[in-house]
């Protein structure tokens, strides 16, 4: 069962749904210099991106829903595969439901378009902009021999009696219908990683072995390396690689010593035994949509490697270093098409088929609905005053993989490790910084429900405020391992309490914040915007001014801290199986509740003033700027 079914309502699904294509609308909208977009423009954008693997961007230009398009909403020109893409929306934002969508349209609404197919006579009123894409798909069609293919979406309903009657009655054999059973489905595949796939040609040496089942075909295959790479050159170029390992719950390791050797391995076996590859190799796993069988190749309809992403880019890397070679080796390459029950069946497949090897809880969390969720979100948020969009790295190595897709990655986005968040997050807004001090296996395992907020949480911007708050705390000291502005010998020289110290101070801080002078969303986005322009401007006279406010409330959350700290070493404290003697153990055990309680005694009352007087100087000004 997939994430996305086995954890959330088709209510949730659908409010997501809505809410990404409000981002559509407002993004879209803006780039193209509109003021907003149509829901149905918005959704037919969102289709295109998910069906065939294009960006927004790209997918606004084949856009043509206005008020004379002669029920054509969208062209889109599929190269790989000789088709042209013919498409009418329908849709009504408060109907996503089983509701009967409308047949009588479904059935007329091509017919101009196909009328002008036979005939050299456009309709007068077609707007200027659905004209020349008429035309050009009209050339595609009639000279190139590309073949139309038509699509109905709507998240209303039409039943199988109800598709064959269009079918018929429109005369249109090659017409597809993406109705609210198959929206959802293709919702699901959205929240479970899988999006932007795109189709290509496997080449295959010998006659591949066929199974069928009731959910779609089974292709083993032996593939020649030379394809492979072709592949991911196509991909490259294309830059559609992510999209290639969508379904992967890891994107190209090259880093660590291990991944290191793995990769010398495999190029050395292509290089010294290439016949051998084949048996030596585990293979190449890919899910599709749709398999159709050539002479001398298998065409993949939206297609995405889930296991075998190591092998297949070391064959790449292979390739590149050695321009020209072309060695007698082949790759066992076995293609699942997954027609029904798609989003239900493909988690499982790419879970399963990468526990070959071991494989943490990060990983097999890359794609769960949470994370794919909160990377949406974030990514539509820029930094203040930037161009740079927030990057959330879910798998390990998809920062490699999106920067050599992008060459200017570095500069439009803005990394943030899921690990180092999850962190931020439970220390911040969960209130528990021992589960921050925990490995990540447990973060992504046992936490990961505390930890995470669900797909229906619409708060996902506090995220961005726990990050912040721990980022500027991290960064209040200088490389001399010297509290910035802190005069306190102890703290200096006491090394064991810094590092530790980072979580608790955080989630101490975010707690007298929202207990003494209710710190909502508001003032928490201000904080955060002010973050993101201290982070990436300098000079400024006001955040100059934010950083030196900032930066005492820290330092007195710090004095608060040691000093409450120097009082329980060295006593038995509830729950604590000994003595703590240093502050590491201290403050990496389970006392956060216990030093709350100190505080909430006032046990260090004058040190607490302090806090609460710089805490004050931060609120005003951020309610003054």
């Amino acid at each position: 069962m997939s994430f996305a079914s086995q954890e959330y309502e088709t209510d949730h699904l659908i409010q997501f749904l809505k809410e990404e294509l409000e981002r559509i609308i407002i993004q879209s909208g803006r780039a193209s210099g509109n003021s907003v977009l149509g829901d149905a423009q918005a959704l037919a954008i969102w289709f295109l991106h998910q069906e065939v693997g294009i960006s927004y961007e790209e997918a606004h230009q084949c856009v043509l829903d206005e008020s004379n398009d002669f029920g054509v909403d969208f062209i889109w020109e599929d190269k790989e595969s000789k088709k042209v893409l013919v498409g009418q929306v329908e849709y009504d934002a408060g109907n996503w439901n089983k509701i009967p969508a409308s047949e009588s349209k479904a059935t007329d609404t091509f017919v101009q378009f196909c009328k002008y197919l036979s005939e050299d006579s456009l309709p007068e009123a077609l707007h200027e902009r659905a004209r020349s894409a008429w035309r050009r798909a009209k050339m595609l069609i009639t000279q190139e021999h590309y073949s139309p293919r038509y699509y109905f979406v709507t998240p209303k309903h039409f039943g199988g009696p109800q598709r064959e009657r269009i079918r018929k009655n429109s005369k249109l054999e090659d017409y597809d219908f993406f109705t609210n059973e198959e929206l959802l489905e293709r919702g699901e595949e959205f929240l479970d990683g899988q999006t932007g796939m795109s189709s290509f040609k496997l080449m295959f040496h010998e006659s591949p072995l066929k199974l069928t089942f009731d959910y779609g075909q089974v292709f083993v295959a032996s593939v020649v390396l030379k394809n492979i790479h072709e592949i991911i050159q196509a991909h490259k170029k294309e830059k559609k690689l992510k999209a290639l390992f969508a379904s992967n719950v890891r994107s190209y390791l090259n880093v660590k010593k291990r991944s290191k050797e793995i990769a010398e391995a495999i190029r050395a076996t292509i290089s010294q035994k290439p016949d051998q590859f084949i048996v030596c190799n585990n293979g190449v796993t890919i899910q599709c949509s749709k398999a159709t069988l050539n002479h001398d190749h298998i065409f993949l309809e939206r297609a995405s490697i889930s296991n075998g992403c190591q092998t297949v880019m070391n064959i790449d890397r292979y390739f590149c270093e050695n321009e020209g070679a072309n060695p007698n080796a082949q790759v066992f390459v076995t293609v699942i098409e997954l027609k029904k029950d798609a989003a239900n069946i493909s988690s499982e497949v790419a879970i399963a088929r990468n526990n070959q090897n071991p494989v943490d809880n990060r990983d097999l969390k890359s794609n769960h609905p949470m994370m794919v969720t909160l990377f949406h979100r974030l990514f539509a948020e820029k930094l203040k005053d930037t161009e740079k969009k927030y990057y959330l790295l879910r798998k390990q190595g998809e920062k490699q993989v999106v920067s050599k897709e992008e060459q200017d990655a570095k500069w439009k986005y803005f990394w943030l490790d899921a690990d180092h968040l999850a962190r931020c997050i439970a220390a911040v807004l969960r209130q528990n910084p021992n589960i921050s001090a925990q490995g990540s296996n447990d973060i992504f395992g046992k936490f990961f429900p505390v930890i995470f907020p669900a797909i229906q949480d619409p708060s996902h911007n506090r995220c961005k405020f726990a990050y912040w708050l721990k980022k500027i705390v991290e960064m209040s000291y200088d490389g001399k391992e010297r509290w910035r502005g802190i005069g306190d010998r102890l703290i200096k020289q006491q090394k064991d309490f810094k590092g530790p110290a980072q979580w608790t101070i955080v989630a101490l801080i975010a707690r007298q914040l929202q207990n003494d002078f209710s710190f909502q969303d508001s003032l928490e986005n201000r904080f955060v915007s002010y973050c993101e322009r201290w982070y990436c401007t300098k000079g400024n006279n006001a955040v100059e001014q934010f950083e030196e406010i900032t930066f005492e409330m820290i330092e007195d959350a710090f004095l608060l801290l040691h000093s409450i700290s120097k009082l329980l070493l060295g006593i038995q404290l509830p729950k604590s199986k000994g003595i703590y003697s240093q502050y590491d153990d201290l403050l990496k055990a389970n006392n956060y509740d216990h030093i709350c309680l100190q505080i909430k005694k006032g046990v260090q009352i004058g040190r607490q003033r302090d806090l609460k007087r710089s805490m004050t100087r931060l609120v005003e000004f951020l309610k003054e700027n």
